[in-house]
């Protein structure tokens, strides 16, 4: 279960973790000015990898409502100034609402993660948060805080280890390409907007949480995205074989719609547990209606399944795959 890190002790070790994870794998320095709506940061002394940049700082406390510390990302280029792609702000202490970002740590590891609430922001009409969430297929996950409430975000990184960056990177590059779409007009479609409309109500209803694991040395709950991306580009290579239209939606991780129907939907698991095998039945037996639907659980590689949720899966005719995670990518086995 995630808990939102609250005390001002936390937080500032947490953000200073995370500091230090993004300059180990950002070892450039720029100086560069930063756009914003209603301002510019002069002279910002920015990390970057080439590709892409973070810059962070102290908000301006006296005058600020909502004191945070400022974590900006964006795609890095070496002429004239940069635009931030996301702002994953942190309150000093306590939950804010309207501060986008925050903390939590996971009770059965101990990881702490940077959440980010889903809530883009860009100027443009049509960039906000269930337009991305609609466009990305991005997954929220529940935080409980010391109330008793909860926080549904999206998982940015874990603020350690050593392939922590590679999520925050693909999550900017998502956030970037969103806001191209937008641009482009690809979500003014009528397909696009009742897909939305759906999201928003999916929201409105009671939900359930994801539960991550760590595994030897790799974060299966930060890297759940990589795995996605895997699944898609593994399948959309035997698109000629098997024909169908890719889709994916907050309901589903990934689908292959033929008109209007479902033939082959998939869903990835962080972990092999009961929770997360039973939470899989349910939404493929929930999605995949057809009877000629192919449906397919995705678990971690060499993970232990229990010999009774085998047969289960056996008897309810859902396929298992398999992926594996290197420090570089997320491989379909």
């Amino acid at each position: 279960m995630l808990i939102l890190l609250e005390s001002e002790r936390d937080i500032s070790k947490a953000q200073q973790k995370l500091e230090r994870s993004i300059r180990r794998d950002f070892p450039k320095r720029a100086t560069k000015d930063i756009g914003y709506p209603g301002g510019t940061n002069y002279g910002a002394r920015v990390f970057t990898n080439g590709h892409f940049w973070f810059w962070s700082g102290d908000a301006n406390k006296k005058n600020e409502s909502s004191p945070r510390r400022l974590n900006w990302f964006g795609l890095f280029h070496e002429g004239g100034g940069l635009n931030i792609s996301v702002e994953v702000n942190v309150p000093y202490k306590g939950r804010n609402g309207k501060v986008a970002g925050f903390f939590a740590r996971d009770n059965e590891t101990g990881s702490i993660y940077l959440m980010h609430s889903g809530g883009v922001k860009g100027g443009k009409k049509g960039v906000g948060k269930y337009a991305f969430l609609a466009w990305s297929g991005e997954r929220l996950v529940r935080v409980a805080d010391s109330n008793g409430g909860v926080r549904d975000a999206i998982v940015v990184m874990p603020i350690e280890g050593k392939s922590a960056i590679r999520s925050a990177i693909r999550y900017v590059d998502t956030i970037a390409r969103f806001k191209q779409a937008v641009r482009d007009g690809e979500t003014d479609t009528p397909e696009f907007k009742s897909k939305q409309k759906e999201l928003e109500d999916f929201f409105s209803e009671p939900r359930g949480r994801r539960k991550g694991k760590i595994s030897g040395q790799f974060d299966y709950l930060s890297r759940h995205g990589d795995v996605v991306d895997a699944l898609y580009l593994w399948r959309k290579s035997k698109s000629r074989d098997r024909g169908g239209r890719l889709v994916k939606s907050v309901l589903i991780d990934l689908g292959v719609s033929k008109k209007i129907e479902l033939t082959e939907v998939y869903e990835v698991k962080t972990a092999a547990d009961r929770s997360n095998v039973y939470t899989a039945i349910g939404q493929l037996m929930t999605h995949g209606i057809s009877k000629k639907c192919r449906r397919i659980m995705v678990l971690p590689h060499k993970e232990p399944i229990a010999p009774d949720l085998k047969e289960a899966l056996d008897r309810l005719g859902i396929e298992l795959m398999h992926f594996k995670l290197t420090d570089d990518e997320a491989i379909i086995v």
